[in-house]
């Protein structure tokens, strides 16, 4: 039997003796890419990522540089001459957080007003921003692993009843929340809050 009677016989043979070929002469040429960095990074983006909701002209989670206002956002969202300064409700000339939501809502007799809220827990943990002990809620709380229903209602009732947190470690003070609970939702939240 010849060679070349055998390798019509065995397709796949012919196949694999192509692509060794074929690999071999673009070594031959230095052809073949050399490896180099990814077109992307991992690392966290820089600027503050804010969810943009009904009211602006392209809702959805926006990326912002660092030191904007909200007013700076309704000015780059081309909503500021339709409010001529005054919209109620959210301060203005307050510096964006990562995490934070914003809509415009109608209000009843007031008018057009500017509504302030927190993305939920899950889509910040999504998009790589840590959690807050003061900028969640009860569902918020719940979605955490270790963390039920009822002990996110004492979490609220406590928050409410004392104040803010103001430190992840503050979170101890709540019945039900020990230094196991602790380590475990480390994880979750920023290191130093603001």
């Amino acid at each position: 039997m010849l060679l070349t009677d055998h390798l019509r016989s065995h397709p796949p043979l012919l196949f694999g003796v192509a692509v060794f070929a074929a690999v071999a002469l673009l070594l031959s040429r230095g052809s073949l890419p050399r490896q180099v960095s990814p077109a992307f990074s991992l690392a966290a983006p820089a600027g503050v990522q804010v969810l943009l909701g009904e009211g602006f002209p392209n809702p959805g989670v926006h990326q912002f540089s660092d030191g904007i206002t909200v007013r700076g956002v309704i000015e780059l969202t081309g909503l500021a001459p339709e409010f001529s300064g005054v919209l109620l409700g959210a301060d203005q000339d307050a510096d964006l957080v990562d995490g934070m939501a914003l809509q415009i809502a109608d209000s009843t007799a007031i008018g057009r007003g500017l509504e302030q809220s927190w993305m939920p827990a899950r889509q910040r943990l999504a998009l790589g921003i840590p959690l807050h002990p003061d900028r969640m809620s009860r569902d918020d709380w719940q979605m955490l692993p270790g963390i039920g229903e009822k002990l996110a209602a004492q979490i609220e009732v406590d928050r409410q009843k004392y104040g803010d947190f103001g430190s992840f470690e503050a979170l101890d003070r709540v019945k039900g929340i020990g230094p196991a609970k602790l380590k475990a939702l480390r994880p979750f939240f920023i290191s130093d809050l603001k």
